[in-house]
């Protein structure tokens, strides 16, 4: 009985103690780590996960995100969709797209209420430099539909992009001066970007691994899924090709790139509640691609790893785990231009390698909320050769920088 009385004492402190015990503070207050409860949580996130995936819906509503659609097709998806009445709603369309001989193209309309296009475009040629679209790093044009533009398009000031097969075939524009190297040239670029490829939904086809481990992290209150529904964009991605050309000062270049493009819409885009994130969107020699990265939103997902690969043999794969530590890169608001992590997809791990040849940014959102580096790269991943675009971005703090 006495040991049986004592083993009785053992187990009742050892719950008391961990009943008690305090959780981890956040690293540099923004970094929420695991706490006493942690593995409980992903648990019941995990099984949240799977009622909401599986829970039969008749028509599509307002809870969507977390293993729900936000559309019962492709073709709503993917076409220019309706604005809310908040004045930071939100519709937009990026285009980031490299090859192995260095060119590089990265391109973005967001349409805004009011005519607002948060647009841009970079351009680079190997031997002639790096275009940039004339206001930038300013982001905002406007839709002008006395010149001809249409009410609602995504592009403005000469840049557009249009559909013209869903989830297939998209048309890329841009006509007018863009600054290379202090002066203005006039360009005139025409492309299209299709894809046969299986378009990635954020909504439905995250690791549920990753996504229930990000979740537990938080502390949880009923005014934490409240942010969850009030901060949900639904993104969707998917990689292709772009076939074109364009004229820099009547001289005539070939585009032949990989490209990946993403949609994004939501009753609003609240840019400030971003602290940072790091994307990478990668392709290999041996035809594998994808994008991987972390987010950091404090108020919903202080650490949310995420990102998928497409295969050799073009099967698309969630991706589990991201080792990439924000805190230990760039979170000074300079981020590395040779570094390395780990990620683990479908079973298999990568070791990814990063150098950066060229990082133009750029503000967006209003006093210039965020900002954005566009950082063009070579990869090196599992001994194989890469090209591609890292995206990172930082939340704007500071006055000083709003200048």
């Amino acid at each position: 009985m006495g040991f049986l009385y004592n083993l009785l004492l053992i187990f009742v402190g050892v719950i008391l103690y961990h009943v008690f015990k305090r959780n981890p503070r956040p690293i540099f207050g923004v970094y929420q780590r695991p706490g006493k409860w942690f593995y409980v949580k992903v648990l019941l996130f995990r099984f949240l996960l799977w009622l909401r995936k599986n829970r039969n819906k008749k028509e599509c509503g307002d809870a969507v995100g977390y293993g729900v659609k936000s559309k019962s097709s492709p073709e709503l998806m993917d076409c220019l969709q309706p604005l809310s009445n908040h004045p930071k709603a939100i519709d937009a369309v990026y285009f980031s797209s490299a090859n192995e001989e260095g060119y590089y193209m990265v391109g973005a309309a967001a349409r805004r209420p009011k005519g607002v296009i948060n647009g841009f475009l970079y351009l680079r040629i190997p031997g002639l430099g790096l275009l940039e679209s004339p206001k930038l790093p300013d982001t905002t044009l406007h839709i002008n539909t006395e010149a001809g533009d249409e009410k609602d398009q995504y592009g403005a000031e000469g840049l557009l992009f249009t559909s013209i097969e869903p989830m297939k075939r998209w048309g890329i524009r841009y006509q007018g001066p863009m600054k290379l190297g202090g002066k203005e040239v006039e360009v005139d670029l025409k492309g299209e970007w299709s894809s046969k490829l299986t378009y990635f939904d954020f909504d439905t086809d995250m690791s549920p691994g990753a996504l229930s481990r990000s979740m537990a992290r938080e502390p949880w209150s009923r005014e934490y899924f409240q942010r969850l529904k009030e901060a949900h964009q639904t993104h969707y991605e998917q990689i292709g090709r772009i076939e074109g050309t364009v004229l820099v000062s009547g001289k005539e270049y070939t585009l032949h790139l990989d490209s990946m493009r993403d949609h994004s819409y939501a009753e609003k885009r609240e840019w400030s509640y971003l602290h940072r994130y790091g994307f990478h969107t990668f392709y290999l020699e041996d035809g594998t691609k994808g994008n991987v990265g972390i987010v950091s939103q404090p108020v919903t997902c202080s650490v949310l790893e995420l990102g998928y690969i497409y295969t050799r043999e073009g099967k698309l794969v969630p991706v589990d785990s991201v080792d990439l530590p924000l805190w230990q890169h760039g979170e000074g608001g300079t981020p590395p231009n040779d570094y390395a992590f780990i990620f683990f997809a479908g079973g298999m791990r990568y070791e990814m390698q990063v150098k950066v040849i060229e990082a133009p940014e750029f503000f967006i959102a209003a006093e210039r909320e965020a900002r954005v580096v566009e950082r063009m790269a070579t990869f090196t991943c599992n001994g194989l050769q890469g090209w591609g675009v890292a995206e990172w971005e930082y939340r704007n703090k500071s006055k000083k920088d709003l200048v």
